[in-house]
């Protein structure tokens, strides 16, 4: 259940709810940022094991977070970006 769209209130009283997860202490190297009702977590390391590790840990603190609100998350829409230097490119010949 969220706030009706286009409603006065529901911006208020999202930021109302989204402030305690936007202060929450995160993994090393890991950070959250919100676009409205969407919620971007970013985390960077020296390999893609340690970045691994760090989302995951991530990630459940903010299905906790989602839980303990009873907020739902809109499993079908997430993604997920990889930027590296450590994969080799590909040969040209």
């Amino acid at each position: 259940m969220g706030c009706p769209q286009g409603s006065c209130s529901g911006p208020t009283l999202c930021n109302l709810v989204a402030n305690e997860i936007l202060q929450e202490t995160w993994p090393e190297n890991t950070a959250i940022q919100a676009f409205a009702d969407d919620f971007v977590l970013v985390s960077h390391g020296p390999t893609k094991i340690k970045i691994e590790n760090q989302i995951h840990a991530a990630i459940e603190k903010f299905i906790n977070w989602a839980n303990k609100n009873k907020l739902q998350i809109s499993t079908g829409k997430i993604q997920y970006i990889l930027f590296s230097k450590l994969t080799r490119p590909p040969r040209i010949r």
